[in-house]
């Protein structure tokens, strides 16, 4: 517990002026398309944002000049990362079961990046 006051009380400074960043690179599995990402991910959008009054926003990217353009990209941004775990934890305990599915009929993530993003 005295961990987790810790880390808390040392991330409010940072999470004042910054935001954090999550970059998952993925690529479509066989049947699924970019409209089918899109929808999928637009849902997601829309269910973690019902979980509290932070909200998160989330982009998808599609390669246009890449060495693997059959690839894509999502780029989620958090209020900061105390946001993406309270959104992780409620994920990993199920909350949107039946979307997570459907993103796994449709792509597979590969890799995965976090940031902490600061305005300068």
């Amino acid at each position: 517990m005295k961990k987790f006051l810790l880390t808390t009380l040392l991330s409010i400074p940072l999470s004042v002026f910054s935001s954090t960043l999550v970059i998952l690179e993925c690529e479509l599995l066989e049947g699924g398309t970019m409209d089918d990402v899109k929808r999928i991910n637009s849902a997601w959008v829309e269910a973690v944002n019902q979980m509290g009054d932070k909200k998160v926003s989330s982009q998808v990217l599609e390669a246009v000049l890449a060495d693997n353009t059959g690839g894509f990209m999502y780029i989620d941004t958090y209020q900061d990362s105390i946001h993406w775990g309270e959104i992780r934890y409620e994920i990993k305990n199920g909350a949107i079961q039946n979307i997570d599915d459907q993103f796994e009929t449709v792509s597979k993530c590969t890799s995965g990046k976090m940031y902490d993003a600061e305005d300068s």
